[in-house]
């Protein structure tokens, strides 16, 4: 009897004791995916006379959009993002690009075709600058590879033929960016952004700086 009786004690002073605290858990981070649209400006490779002048600035304005997820974490967050963008090449800038070949001659030059289309791939780091509540800046940094593609270009000198460029290519160039940003909580994220992104191409370094509006899920 005396056995049952410490036995019942023990288990009810077991019963009473407090229970060890739980180790806390760190949060999962949260996956959302999101598309977004382009607008673009850039100082960029195009056609080259005798591979020797390399076309610059004589692109318009970019025009294109892409696809991202964003993996959020307790401060930070990460965006992996895919893009195309296509740029056209603009006749007054192509004629301003070779009056220093041509001279006054360059005005009676015109193009067509030489669209130049950047597919890319990256991820970019997003730090939160003022995280309010429903306006949240935040500022970023990324690297990821580019693929640039530029189509053949034809010229005519006052209606009569001239240059054909080719259609040239390159494959797989780092990029690296700057930029900042602000996400709007409005039941779903939309967000504003403006990068300045460098493209290691061959012979000079390419920049663009592309302003992206887009929603995020």
């Amino acid at each position: 009897m005396r056995h049952l009786l410490v036995l019942v004690i023990t288990l009810c002073t077991l019963g009473a004791a407090p229970a060890a605290p739980a180790v806390a858990q760190p949060a999962a981070p949260m996956v959302h995916f999101g598309v977004h649209g382009d607008f673009s400006l850039g100082n960029l490779p195009g056609p080259a006379i005798d591979n020797v002048k390399a076309l610059q600035n004589a692109y318009g304005p970019g025009f294109g959009g892409g696809a991202h997820l964003d993996v959020s974490f307790a401060s930070l967050s990460l965006r992996l993002s895919g893009d195309y963008v296509r740029y056209s090449l603009d006749e007054g800038r192509f004629r301003d690009s070779y009056v220093g070949v041509f001279g006054g001659a360059a005005n009676l030059l015109s193009v067509s075709g030489g669209a130049l289309g950047i597919t890319s791939i990256g991820a970019s780091a997003k730090m939160p600058v003022l995280p309010l509540p429903v306006a949240r800046p935040y500022v970023s940094g990324g690297a990821g590879l580019a693929w640039l593609s530029v189509g053949e270009a034809t010229t005519s000198v006052a209606g009569q033929p001239g240059v054909t460029f080719p259609a040239s290519q390159q494959n797989g160039k780092t990029t690296l960016s700057l930029g900042a940003g602000v996400d709007l909580a409005l039941g779903v994220t939309v967000f504003l952004e403006s990068r300045y992104v460098w493209i290691l191409t061959e012979g000079e370094t390419s920049t663009f700086v592309p302003v992206t509006l887009g929603v995020t899920f």
